[in-house]
């Protein structure tokens, strides 16, 4: 029987609305801002936080189709829709590298001097710390919730804020005389979000591939320590993090009375539960043991 789990969408949602607000917010200062004194450095960051805001949009509609109960087209559920977004996130942020990039090329071409200004810095300041408190309080939410979306963009955001440390720097170096750094923090910023992107790809892939999440002989060793399993094999695993199936097959005795047999497998389950408390469904095949079969 498949562990109860509380989806907890209600909420996922509720935060992913907050997060989204503050990020348009981030967004649109240090766009402005950058725009007006011609700082690609700012202009950048406050591309990659309107990605920020945009990858909270993917998330809710995600979350929304993972919420859906299982249909007849989906008896798994829908669940990977919020994997699903998770990578589309990370797609995000790889066309934010490349417009970055682009940028910081023209920039190079043109030969524009930034204009340095006390609110540069305080612009970058406040959302610096803003950013760093919304990635730790979303990462926390994610963690809790057991949520692939609300993980996924804390990495997002916590880019952001390091993307905005370099900002500070262009800025002060400009300051001081070097406005050639600033297209060069540009360039710093768009392998900063692109590192982020490909962790994140790797893990919604992992999802979206049926990447195996625990090693077998972990359950095989738990299996054969139950009284009546005389053989395991056959174990996968798929799913998320939080989020993982199990199937395996075990031999008992042929002579076996068949609701025996039943009770055992149900034991198998739960042990497996109870050891691995990410495991949400297990599924137990059952066959003789014939060990003449075997040799043969």
């Amino acid at each position: 029987m498949p562990r109860t789990v509380e989806t907890n969408t209600g909420q996922v949602k509720k935060i992913l609305i907050v997060i989204l607000g503050l990020n348009l917010l981030t967004a649109l200062a240090k766009s402005f801002w950058g725009y007006w004194t011609d700082s690609i450095s700012m202009q950048a960051d406050g591309f990659h936080s309107f990605l920020d805001a945009a990858s909270n949009v993917i998330g809710l509609v995600g979350v929304w189709f993972a919420s859906r109960p299982p249909d007849d087209t989906h008896p798994y559920g829908h669940r990977k829709f919020e994997t699903f977004a998770s990578f589309c996130i990370s797609v995000f942020l790889f066309l934010g590298c490349f417009e970055i990039l682009k940028s910081s090329y023209t920039r190079f071409q043109d030969g524009i001097t930034p204009e340095v200004t006390a609110t540069s810095f305080i612009i970058m300041i406040l959302t610096i710390g803003m950013n760093l408190s919304i990635s730790r309080w979303e990462r926390r939410k994610g963690d809790l919730l057991k949520s692939e979306v609300l993980i996924a963009d804390s990495l997002h955001t916590k880019s952001d804020v390091f993307a905005s440390l370099s900002v500070i720097v262009s800025l002060a170096a400009g300051w001081a005389g070097y406005p050639i750094l600033d297209p060069l923090v540009a360039v710093v910023i768009a392998f900063i979000i692109g590192k982020v992107g490909m962790q994140i790809l790797m893990e919604s892939s992992k999802v979206l591939t049926d990447y195996s999440r625990i090693h077998p002989r972990e359950i095989h060793g738990l299996v054969m320590q139950l009284d009546g399993v005389e053989e395991c094999h056959a174990v996968r695993t798929r799913g998320s993090m939080n989020h993982i199936y199990v199937d395996l097959h075990i031999h008992v005795n042929p002579q076996m009375h068949l609701e025996k047999a039943h009770v055992l497998a149900h034991r198998v389950e739960a042990e497996i539960m109870k050891k691995f408390s990410d495991v949400i469904e297990v599924v137990v095949h059952l066959e003789p043991h014939l060990p003449e079969l075997e040799n043969d």
